[in-house]
């Protein structure tokens, strides 16, 4: 059996990263038998509190005070053997395996260190959208999925207790900085971040570099043009994400999707002071992104 290639995509939670894993599955070169997020094959179960090996039990060993974060410093052979041989057992036939996981956008050191061939894909998106979609985990109505622990939900970068605040509007500002911060410090290990924007626009041209870079000589499933809903801040939104509503119907183009407003727009004060703190780091990773 040929082994495969790894794909690992990372991003902040709410960014682009199901939508594009979501494309790259329907590709006939790629598999990824971790789903959803690789939590079982990472060992990030439970998914805040981690117990399980060998990040759950690496969080465990820093008290949670690192979070989901780690370093080349928490590299062990144990842990490297534990991972190839899941992904051994996995048994993937296609020349590519890929994995999605949020949390890996705080151990790209680490993720390198055990995996110095894998190519590492970041997924960003516009502040303001990004942290719009967030909020919408905070509204008590929203069944979907695992709710927040302790007045948190999400990537937790080092030090996310210092983060934590009754306004979440600042806390998701906060948590996006940290955990974007962390993909530009580790962008020496990243081979490509790529905008949410340009995956809506041009998802096809996209896949065509995957195979280039992976030298695959190899025909591509066509994928449409999406719809991006980085304006939805300006108009409110229903709770259901978009990510379930690709699950349910399995059409990437959103555009005739018609909702129910559910949650309230930003405010122009809220918009404001997510521009005006994280404006400069999203310049910073829009000059570092995947051109086209």
């Amino acid at each position: 059996m040929i082994k495969p290639k790894l794909l690992f995509i990372i991003g902040m939670q709410k960014s682009g990263t199901s939508l594009f894993n979501r494309m790259l599955m329907k590709q006939p070169f790629i598999t990824n038998p971790f789903l959803p997020e690789g939590a079982s094959f990472w060992g990030d179960l439970p998914p805040f509190t981690p117990i399980e090996s060998p990040c759950g039990q690496l969080y465990q060993k820093h008290k949670g005070l690192k979070g989901h974060a780690l370093d080349s410093g928490d590299f062990n052979k144990k842990d490297n053997e534990l991972l190839h041989h899941r992904i051994k057992n996995a048994k993937v036939k296609t020349p590519i395996l890929m994995s999605k996981n949020p949390y890996n956008s705080v151990r790209t050191e680490w993720l390198k260190k055990h995996f110095p061939e894998a190519k590492i894909y970041a997924i960003v998106r516009n502040p303001i959208a990004n942290i719009y979609s967030l909020l919408k985990k905070y509204d008590d109505r929203n069944s979907q999925g695992i709710g927040p622990e302790n007045g948190w939900w999400g990537i937790k970068p080092k030090l996310w207790e210092n983060l934590l605040n009754k306004n979440k509007v600042i806390q998701c500002t906060q948590q996006w900085n940290a955990v974007n911060q962390n993909i530009i410090d580790g962008q020496t290990h990243i081979d490509r971040i790529i905008d949410y924007e340009l995956i809506c626009e041009k998802p096809t041209e996209i896949v065509k570099i995957v195979t280039e870079e992976f030298n695959l000589n190899t025909s591509i499933a066509e994928l449409p043009r999406c719809k991006s809903f980085n304006d939805e801040y300006l108009y409110g939104s229903r709770l259901v994400s978009k990510n379930q509503e690709l699950r349910r119907t399995g059409h990437f183009n959103l555009s005739e999707l018609e909702e129910d407003i559910e949650f309230s727009p930003l405010t122009p004060s809220e918009i404001e002071y997510i521009n005006r703190h994280s404006r400069d780091l999203w310049v910073q990773l829009k000059s570092k992104c995947m051109q086209l």
